[in-house]
């Protein structure tokens, strides 16, 4: 009986990985280093990024066709997905205006469907951060749910990428969301510990996003008490941190082994899987955080 019971809790837990998702953010600044991702790591990769005007137009100025051409040539040949990002940090200022507005919401929609369908894209991440009064949270909900009416009959996919303290999704809106990109970093000092990271799963798990749309945001990057950020990649050839480390020259990240130990507590935890923020961050060769994060879910 010993050995039945090892072996369901083992398939039970092969079974949740095989369908956790692995989804890498790349920003346009990151495009020079297309060609030698590891696609193949990844189930899913959001270019970042276009953002909202007013009148629902889409600013694309960041976003150069011959890069995410590029980009969806490579990860189509493995079967990943490629989702548009919209917003951002410092990119999020046209929301307020257009959702408030029910004809620039239906441009909008229009218009994104359109980019999507024209670069053969799987579907778009909407990153407003973030939404503070009670009509634009109101207004939020209303562009959600009107996006995903629309997306359905193409079979495209909307998630959302939201603060670990967010509260602006209301329940009713929920249903239409297919997946929350948790951004479980920049909480202070340091900025994304293990504790951290189960407080913000927690806080949207409580306000009833069902844990398999739950995805828990990796930082690929490290910040010191003054808010400086330094890349995983910089950090590690500066000061040459120990795998169990995570600070070093004052900047706190997450090492191998907390990274490690976040994907495997999402996983054995029921969540959806993880995101990174953001691919061009790591270090390449075996040492690399997305090589750590594929060992823990495999």
């Amino acid at each position: 009986m010993r050995w039945l019971l090892i072996v369901l809790v083992y398939c039970t837990l092969s079974a949740k990985a095989a369908d956790s998702v692995v989804i890498g953010y790349l920003p346009y600044y990151r495009s020079h280093i297309i060609e030698f991702l590891p696609v193949e790591k990844l189930t899913d990769i959001v270019y970042f990024s276009l953002s909202p005007k007013a009148d629902g137009s889409l600013d694309t100025s960041r976003v150069k066709t011959v890069e995410i051409q590029k980009l969806v040539k490579r990860a189509n040949q493995k079967n990943t997905r490629v989702h548009i990002c919209v917003g951002g940090w410092e990119l999020s200022g046209g929301f307020t205006p257009m959702t408030a507005d029910p004809t620039a919401r239906a441009i909008f929609i229009r218009n994104l469907i359109t980019f999507i369908q024209t670069h053969k894209l799987q579907g778009a991440d909407i990153d407003w951060e973030h939404p503070k009064t009670k009509k634009e949270i109101d207004n939020y909900q209303k562009l959600l749910v009107e996006l995903k009416h629309a997306f359905a009959p193409h079979r495209l996919w909307l998630t959302v990428a939201v603060a670990g303290w967010g509260k602006y999704i209301k329940p009713e809106t929920i249903p239409f969301i297919d997946r929350f990109h948790i951004m479980a970093y920049d909480q202070g000092t340091p900025h994304s510990s293990f504790a951290g990271t189960v407080k913000d799963l927690k806080q949207w798990e409580n306000q009833k996003v069902p844990k398999s749309k739950l995805i828990l945001g990796l930082p690929f990057y490290g910040r010191n008490r003054q808010g400086d950020a330094l890349t995983y990649n910089e950090i590690t050839q500066k000061h040459q941190p120990k795998p169990d480390s995570d600070e070093a020259g004052g900047f706190h990240f997450n090492g191998p082994v907390t990274i490690a130990r976040k994907t495997t507590y999402a996983i054995q935890q029921g969540y959806g899987g993880v995101m990174i923020w953001e691919l061009g961050q790591d270090v390449k060769g075996n040492a690399s955080l997305l090589n750590t994060v594929r060992r823990a879910i495999q």
